[in-house]
C-alpha cells in the first residue's frame, strides 16, 4: 500500500539534510549541477559548456590550460583594439600642450640635447644634456614635438601604422616596440649631432613600427607594394627636405626591421608554457634588449667623443685668451 508521506530531499554535497544549494550562494536552492564536479550551482553561477552547464570555477581552471587564441606574433587577441595607440597618441598631445602652455623651459627639458652648458630658457641650469647623464632624454624626445604641423604629420601616421600593428602584436609587445624603436631612433639621431645639436619627434618610433609592418606583412603573404611604397616615399622625403633627422628614420626603420623579424618568425609554443619558455616571448626580448645594448652603446661612443671635442675647444680658446 502506498504511503501517504512525502519522500525526504536528497541530501547535498555537503552531507547537509535539505534540498540542494548553490555552493557560492547557500542561500539559494537549486536542483542544477556542474557538469564537472558535480557541485549544485544556481543560475547565476553556471556556464554553458558543450555539455551541459559547468560551475565559474570550473571554467576558470579549464581555461588555464585551454590554449587561448593568439594572432601571428603571439600576441592576444583583444575585442577593443587601438587601446595603446590611442594612449600613445594621446601622450603627445598632452607633451605638445605642456610645451606651449610652460614654453621652451619643458622643451629644452624633454628633446633629445646634446650637451648645453647653459640654455636661456633654463637661466638656473647649466651642463644640460644627454652627455651630462640626462639619458632620459633618449625616451622624452619621443613625446615631443617641434610644431602643430608636425605633431599632427606623426600621430596621422601612427594612427594608420599603429593600429594594424597593434593588432597583430598584441598590447604589452606593440608598446615594448614602440619604445624600442623610439629609443633607438633617439640613438642613431644622437649620433649625428654636434655638441650643441638637439633633436625631437616621433618619427623614429613610427619609422620603426612601419618596419615591423612590413615583416608581418611578409609574414601574412599580404600585398607588400602599399608598404613599400609608403617606406620608399618617407625615407626620400627624410633625405630631401631639410630640418629633418634622417638618422632617426633609419635607425628607428632597422630596429623595426629586426624586431619585425624576432616577433614574425619566432617558433610557436607547442604547448602552454610559462613565459620563460615560450620562444614567441623569448626571442623578441632577447632580440630587443640586445638593441637596446647596442644603442646604449653607441651613446657611450659619441658621448665621449663630444666630452674630447668639448676639451679640446675649450683648451684652444683657454689657449687663445692667453
Amino acid at each position: 500500500m502506498p504511503s501517504d508521506e512525502l519522500p525526504t530531499a536528497a541530501p547535498d554535497t555537503d552531507g547537509v539534510s535539505g534540498p540542494p544549494v548553490c555552493f557560492r550562494h547557500p542561500q539559494r536552492e537549486t536542483y542544477l549541477r556542474c557538469s564537472r564536479c558535480e557541485r549544485s550551482i544556481c543560475t547565476d553561477c553556471m556556464v554553458s559548456a558543450s555539455v551541459g552547464f559547468q560551475c565559474p570555477e570550473c571554467v576558470r581552471d579549464g581555461n588555464r590550460v585551454v590554449r587561448q587564441p593568439r594572432t601571428v606574433a603571439g600576441g592576444r587577441h583583444h575585442s577593443r583594439q587601438g587601446v595603446v595607440t590611442v594612449g600613445l597618441i594621446a601622450i603627445c598631445v598632452v607633451m605638445f600642450g605642456l610645451q606651449k602652455i610652460i614654453g621652451l623651459a619643458f622643451t629644452n627639458r624633454m628633446d633629445l640635447q646634446a650637451m648645453a652648458p647653459r640654455i636661456d630658457s633654463l637661466p638656473s641650469s647649466t651642463d644640460i644634456g644627454v652627455v651630462y647623464g640626462d639619458w632620459y632624454r633618449l625616451v622624452s624626445s619621443v613625446f615631443v614635438h617641434a610644431n602643430i604641423a608636425h605633431l599632427a604629420t606623426n600621430m596621422i601616421s601612427l594612427w594608420f601604422i599603429g593600429l594594424p600593428v597593434e593588432a597583430r602584436l598584441g598590447r604589452t609587445r606593440y608598446a615594448l616596440t614602440f619604445l624600442t624603436c623610439g629609443i633607438a631612433g633617439s640613438a642613431a639621431s644622437y649620433l649625428s649631432l654636434g655638441e650643441y645639436g638637439s633633436s625631437l619627434g616621433a618619427s623614429g618610433a613610427i619609422f620603426g613600427l612601419l618596419g615591423v609592418l612590413a615583416v608581418l606583412a611578409f609574414r601574412e603573404k599580404l600585398d607588400m607594394q602599399p608598404v613599400i611604397t609608403v617606406i620608399i616615399l618617407n625615407l626620400v622625403f627624410s633625405f630631401t627636405v631639410g630640418g629633418i633627422s634622417w638618422q632617426a628614420h633609419v635607425g628607428g626603420l632597422v630596429c623595426g626591421l629586426i624586431l619585425g623579424v624576432a616577433l614574425a618568425y619566432a617558433p610557436h609554443a607547442r604547448a602552454v608554457v610559462t613565459w620563460f619558455r615560450n620562444p614567441q616571448i623569448v626571442v623578441p626580448t632577447a632580440v630587443g634588449v640586445g638593441l637596446l645594448m647596442v644603442s646604449a652603446v653607441a651613446v657611450l661612443v659619441h658621448t665621449k667623443q663630444l666630452q674630447d671635442t668639448y676639451q679640446a675647444s675649450a683648451l684652444a680658446w683657454g689657449n687663445l685668451r692667453r
